[in-house]
């Protein structure tokens, strides 16, 4: 590509039948003027494409990054959620185990204590029908001691038959004698 130097340096040949070299020359004077500030301008122009082409690059590389940045973070929220969930469902079936086993120990205590008060309830009975004979006993024993008639009786015969036997132990003596 041509500089505006090379323009300016551009020397023509004469010839027989040549332009007027002062037109040409001025010609070229304006060419290069024209060609210097368009030169210029293309520089500047390429300059500030390869800024915007180096911020793009810089923008380009931040979203990449902020891509990566979002996609990470929704895969850890992702795995944040699953954890929790998973702790979630270990939490719970601890409990639900906890609940079942003071389910079966309550149990275990209810049938015990029911296997006490069985127990109890037989000792209540035992004792129930113990005391029953033991009133029926007493009842017996009363009824026969308030029969003082017939001990009466008893002890008169005794005394009586005492009496009639001493008396006979007497007479017998006498006849011995």
């Amino acid at each position: 590509m041509l500089t505006p130097v090379d323009l300016e340096t551009m020397v023509f040949r004469r010839g027989i039948r040549g332009y007027r070299t002062q037109e040409v020359q001025n010609f070229m004077r304006r060419i290069t003027v024209d060609y210097e500030k368009l030169y210029k301008e293309n520089f500047e122009l390429k300059e500030k494409i390869e800024q915007y082409e180096d911020r793009l690059k810089n923008y380009n590389e931040m979203e990449e990054t902020l891509k990566n940045t979002l996609c990470m973070a929704q895969e850890t929220a992702k795995d944040v959620k699953l954890s929790a969930e998973k702790q979630a469902e270990v939490i719970l079936r601890e409990a639900q185990n906890r609940t079942e086993e003071m389910k079966l120990r309550v149990r275990e205590e209810i049938q015990a204590e029911l296997q006490n008060l069985a127990e109890l309830k037989q000792q209540v009975e035992l004792f129930r029908i113990q005391f029953k004979r033991f009133l029926q006993t007493l009842i017996e024993m009363a009824d026969r001691s308030l029969d003082l008639d017939d001990i009466w009786e008893k002890m008169m015969e005794l005394d009586r038959g005492e009496s009639a036997k001493g008396m006979k132990e007497a007479a017998a003596a006498d006849d011995e004698s």
